[in-house]
């Protein structure tokens, strides 16, 4: 099942217009780039790595940081941190922390983590819908469609919004809107 199957339009329709209230309290257009870092500041997020964690004991510093199978975690709420894995692209990276966003702004609850790998105890739902809106929050529909208007391609789009290509495939795909 997709995720276009799995959530309402209504929520699809609500992370447009949470991405589209992020962008203005930034002074962002649709169309205009919105660098994970930037939103970072506005929500007062610290981003970490591992290994600036000091509480986190040493071995699993190692294994987080051996591993690519996790992306970013929050990892405290107040005040904002989260835990990023540095073995990923510039632009996995931004994917990753507008996922994490994505849960602050739909204001999931926390996750605990597993004390013996790191790794965070998922909710699929909130997984999906951190997706749904990390997506929106990366390439707004309307900015997506700004973009074909002027017959952009899929690599141009990824470039122009820091992003990776799979990232503009995906946003094609879950608002419909082709690209060439």
């Amino acid at each position: 099942m997709t995720l276009t199957e799995k959530l309402p339009t209504e929520f699809r329709q609500r992370c447009e217009g949470i991405a589209t209230e992020q962008r203005s309290l930034l002074n962002l257009r649709a169309f205009e780039p919105l660098p994970a870092d930037l939103l970072a500041a506005q929500l007062n997020a610290i981003i970490l790595t591992p290994e600036q964690i000091s509480t986190l004991d040493p071995s699993v510093v190692a294994v987080l940081l051996d591993s690519d199978q996790w992306s970013a975690g929050i990892i405290n709420q107040s005040p904002l941190w989260i835990v990023n894995n540095p073995r990923h692209t510039p632009a996995r990276r931004e994917s990753n922390l507008m996922h994490e966003f994505g849960h602050l702004l739909l204001r999931h609850k926390i996750v605990r983590f597993d004390p013996n790998t790191g790794l965070p105890l998922r909710r699929q739902s909130d997984e999906d819908e951190a997706t749904y809106l990390g997506g929106c929050l990366q390439i707004p529909r309307r900015g997506l469609l700004w973009a074909v208007q002027r017959q952009m391609t899929l690599t141009e789009i990824a470039v122009h919004f820091n992003t990776s290509e799979e990232m503009v495939q995906f946003r094609s795909n879950v608002t419909a809107v082709n690209i060439r």
